[in-house]
């Protein structure tokens, strides 16, 4: 019988969209829109597909490494 090996793999997952925001300055947009991801993403049980009106695209890349048990 063969043993069966563990491995950790970790999903790096990258969402790319476009938002539109109205602020006095770039920069002050994009602290906006940092202080609003950030706030919704420290919930556990949240849904980020619920933030964009189009499905954003999704980038990831699997990394797979032995785990020595």
């Amino acid at each position: 019988m063969k043993k069966r090996k563990v491995y950790k793999v970790n999903v790096k997952l990258i969402f790319e969209t476009t938002m539109d925001h109205s602020q006095t300055s770039m920069q002050k947009a994009q602290e906006d829109v940092d202080r609003v991801l950030t706030n919704y993403l420290k919930g556990k049980k949240l849904n980020i597909l619920n933030l964009f009106e189009e499905p954003p695209r999704i980038i990831y890349k699997v990394e797979i490494k032995k785990n020595d048990r």
